[in-house]
């Protein structure tokens, strides 16, 4: 190995090791509190499946024990693959439970998610000459939203490792002109959409690869055999690891497609399932970009890309030799299109940008638009790259702070311990998380809970309900944004709900704000931080799991020597 080939693998090493340093810190961000509602599903779903006797009883969808839906779960339509192989490892290690399910979760989607960036690194390695591919996988490596979701035990980083991996097969595919390969990523997209259903957006390229073939070869023939093969193997991939939707070998099983049936019925501006409500005054192209740019991958890092995707697809599509960075900047054009064209667009939906994105990116930063490099020296060429890559870690490192302080939720709850009479009448907001937790030598038990529910149309029969609540109510606990924001946003269908929300905010009603509990991103990520970042204007699921914003009211009737005399405290907002 001569001693450039050194360099760049220890280079490469020292981004890998980056990327694991951001996604594994902090797994256990939530104390064991299970605050990931997705991740408290899916570990419900696994604590109930059973793992089949032999692989007849696995097939069985009638019978498996592994089916959801033989245990209680009529309703389920996420990817089976990674629940399964969540389940399997928890067998052969003992975690089992319910405690460590999700943990181990976590872990299995941290490991995926860095397979992805070394698949970002293998890709690049091949598509870019010389040192140029290493930028790809360090920008992954940065990228804010693929590390917080590789906190999370869902189905997405495993979808992206399996998009990417038939990326790369794709492009094994073009270079050997072998079989081997295309079968291999059809078997890596079934798996993907074992994952989630969205992976046949990778389908339309597929077929863009067969035409090319079948421009340059003129063979039908060819064309047709490739076409099975792929079709074949994506096929069989696919129900092997999703086996449940079938009910016979290519029978689609009943169950599943009323499944997807009423899921879509919640995508839609009338709906009143809760979640949709947030979507309602969000239902443009802007949301998703300004989320993806802004906070998924930090404002430089935003900068660039949006630089790098319009300013290069003509070199893409005019020379032949980068046809398959073409496919990356078709793979993020139609992600982000027919994403952002939905109805409901959180901002996990987009992941499957990011691996693009960055190959796309690292060829942008490599061309002679980027820092005018013709007119630069080499020592000043490179005290720019050095500094902004300096920059570009200022926003993951500040995102990381978030890892290395208490969840507010856990703060919040150990004030209101302390500092709250126990048989105090706690509010609680349906649709979203109650205070205090459980947490060691306390339990939420001590206080009368009542859960108002904001969600039925304002009429005089809700607000009558609501206010002989709110009359028993000692202390008005927020525990997020999501309730409030979105019936803020929509004033039009929740009137009299945006406005005593912002009546409360603004302290005009009969509340009085006692404490707050934040934990925003920050610079430097731990002791005391130079500066924060307020991302509350983020999409919902950006902060609401592991970073949400707490609020606590109390009656502004009550005196304040009854204030003081409940812990001699002033009032105050916790910021970490």
């Amino acid at each position: 190995m001569t001693k450039r080939k050194k360099l760049t693998a220890l280079a490469f090493l020292a981004i890998f090791t980056l990327g694991a340093f951001f996604r594994l810190v902090g797994l256990n961000w939530d104390q064991d509190q299970h605050l990931h509602p997705d991740e408290r599903f899916l570990t419900m779903v696994g604590m109930d499946i059973k793992w089949p006797k032999n692989i007849k009883e696995y097939f069985n969808t009638r019978l498996s024990p592994l089916n959801p839906y033989n245990q209680g779960h009529s309703f389920f339509v996420y990817g089976t693959l990674p629940l399964f192989l969540n389940k399997k490892l928890a067998l052969l290690l003992n975690h089992d439970n319910y405690d460590d399910f999700n943990l181990l979760g976590r872990k299995l989607a941290a490991f995926f998610d860095l397979g992805t960036l070394i698949l970002v690194g293998i890709s690049a390695k091949k598509l870019l000459p010389g040192k140029n591919w290493l930028w790809a996988p360090f920008f992954y490596s940065i990228s804010v939203l693929p590390i917080q979701l590789a906190h999370f035990f869902t189905v997405d980083p495993f979808l992206n490792f399996f998009l990417v991996l038939a990326f790369l097969f794709l492009v094994n595919a073009q270079k050997s002109n072998r079989l081997f390969w295309l079968g291999l990523s059809g078997i890596a997209l079934g798996a993907a959409l074992a994952c989630k259903a969205s992976a046949a957006l990778f389908c339309p390229l597929i077929l863009f690869f067969l035409i090319i073939k079948l421009k340059r070869e003129k063979s039908l023939q060819n064309f047709f055999i490739r076409g099975i093969v792929f079709s074949l193997t994506c096929f069989f991939s696919f129900r092997l690891f999703q086996p449940y939707t079938f009910t016979g070998l290519i029978k689609p099983n009943p169950q599943f497609l009323a499944n997807l049936a009423e899921l879509r019925s919640y995508q839609n501006p009338s709906s009143t399932y809760p979640p949709s409500l947030q979507w309602v005054k969000n239902n443009h192209l802007f949301f998703p970009a300004k989320n993806l740019f802004l906070f998924g991958l930090g404002p430089i890092l935003g900068i660039i890309s949006l630089l790098g995707f319009f300013l290069t697809p003509f070199s893409f599509f005019k020379k032949r030799k980068n046809l398959f960075l073409a496919f990356a900047w078709l793979m993020v054009a139609q992600i982000f299109v027919f994403h952002g064209l939905q109805f409901a667009k959180p901002g996990r939906y987009f992941l499957p940008c990011f691996p693009f994105l960055c190959l796309i990116n690292a060829y942008f930063i490599n061309s002679p638009v980027f820092l005018r490099k013709k007119k630069l020296s080499p020592r000043l060429l490179k005290a720019a790259l050095f500094s902004l890559i300096i920059i570009l870690l200022i926003w993951p490192l500040s995102f990381l702070r978030i890892y290395y302080q208490p969840h507010s939720r856990i703060t919040a709850s150990a004030w209101i311990y302390q500092h709250l009479p126990a048989g105090a009448t706690l509010s609680c907001e349906y649709w979203d998380d109650c205070l205090p937790l459980f947490l060691p030598n306390n339990n939420p038990a001590a206080y009368q809970k009542e859960i108002i529910d904001f969600y039925p149309p304002d009429d005089a029969q809700k607000w009558q309900k609501i206010n002989q609540q709110l009359a028993k109510v000692d202390f008005l606990i927020i525990s997020s944004n999501r309730v409030w924001k979105p019936m803020i946003e929509n004033p039009e269908r929740y009137p009299q709900t945006a406005q005593f929300y912002q009546d409360l905010f603004a302290g005009r009603l009969a509340w009085e704000k006692l404490a707050e509990f934040t934990s925003y991103p920050g610079f430097p990520p731990f002791g005391k931080p130079w500066f924060i970042f307020k991302d509350e204007e983020a999409e919902e699921s950006f902060t609401v799991y592991d970073h949400p914003r707490v609020i606590i009211f109390q009656k502004a009737q009550e005196t304040k020597e009854k204030q003081n005399s409940l812990s001699g405290f002033k009032r105050k907002t916790f910021t970490k």
